[in-house]
């Protein structure tokens, strides 16, 4: 499971809360649905359903099938919780077993035991607390994962496993992409304290007036170009400083698919091997919105919106497909 990613959270101006995400990876989405989840449904802090619990929040949200119970890489739950998992190559470390008097928790069911136990932020960060990660080989690899975690209050916060144990860094900047750690992207930042969104003024320079290309075409100079976590990191925190909010759900969405533009990865930049033509790119992207608790999500390959609202009674999951076959809307 090697996939890169991009996460931030959002408001629009009438105070509802955002996370959104890019799902960067090779190979395709044949093993991912969205799904929703009742209230109640049994939840294992493990991938083969031991020790489940009947969770106290329905949830809906992007899941991985296949390797025992949905590896869920990032949702909204009924309480207004919302979370990502996103991938943390060379960093995170787990325990070979659960610390005294603490429930054992694989990497990729973290997100689904938070978000089926907790009402907010404060909930999760208490329930860490109770909590140790202990991974298992998914096809013979670890799942290295990081996590941003927000809810109704708007409060962002990073959970990193680290040799230490878990690092929990509380009212965050809001952005997460991949390794290296979240403090480490924070410092980086101080390289770029210069950037706004405003054009450069003319300088003289050995008695010569000196402009800008692409002079009054708007800021941004000095923001990295490429692909790399560190530069996704840069581009996203100041595009979540300087985007415009939508006024309402619908149009805060709406922009917040917009807004993901400069840290989509696009087929053929990120190529995996030189003999073969198999690349990294963003796959899909998702919005959810805390106080609806609807998901929405778009994949590469159809540019529609679709949306899957939470679960409003059942006992069983709900699986949706992503439809990546482009709906066009034909107006003659």
């Amino acid at each position: 499971m090697d996939f890169g990613c991009s996460s931030f959270s959002w408001e629009t101006k009438d105070g509802l809360h955002l996370l959104g995400r890019t799902y960067d990876q090779f190979g395709n989405l044949a093993a991912n649905r969205v799904i929703s989840v009742p209230q109640g449904y049994p939840c294992s802090p493990a991938l083969h359903g031991e020790e489940a619990v009947p969770s106290a929040y329905g949830c809906t949200g992007m899941a991985v099938l296949g390797f025992g119970e949905p590896i869920l890489v990032d949702g909204v739950n009924s309480a207004g919780l919302m979370g990502a998992l996103l991938h943390y190559p060379g960093y995170a470390a787990y325990r070979e077993g659960p610390e005294e008097g603490t429930t054992a928790v694989h990497p990729g069911r973290l997100l689904a035991w938070l978000l089926g136990r907790c009402a907010g932020v404060e909930e999760a960060v208490e329930e860490l607390s109770r909590l140790t990660l202990v991974d298992e080989p998914i096809q013979g690899k670890p799942l290295p994962a990081h996590y941003l975690l927000s809810d109704q209050k708007g409060e962002a916060v990073i959970i990193e496993p680290d040799e230490t144990g878990l690092s929990i860094h509380r009212n965050a900047i809001g952005v997460l992409t991949n390794s290296p750690d979240y403090l480490w992207h924070r410092t980086n930042l101080r390289n770029f304290v210069g950037v706004t969104n405003l054009p450069k003024a003319p300088q003289t320079i050995a008695g010569h007036e000196v402009r800008e290309f692409g002079e009054r075409l708007g800021g941004g100079s000095g923001l990295p170009g490429d692909y790399s976590s560190p530069s996704r990191f840069v581009r996203l925190a100041f595009m979540k400083e300087f985007a415009v909010r939508g006024k309402d759900e619908l149009e805060g969405v709406s922009r917040m698919f917009r807004a993901f533009a400069p840290v989509d990865i696009p087929e053929g930049l990120a190529k995996a091997d030189p003999d073969y033509d198999v690349y990294e790119q963003t796959l899909c992207t998702s919005v959810m919105c805390a106080e609806s608790g609807v998901y929405y999500f778009a994949p590469a390959w159809n540019r529609r919106i679709s949306a899957v609202r939470l679960p409003a009674q059942g006992n069983e999951i709900q699986y949706f497909d992503l439809e990546d076959c482009q709906d066009i809307d034909w107006r003659n």
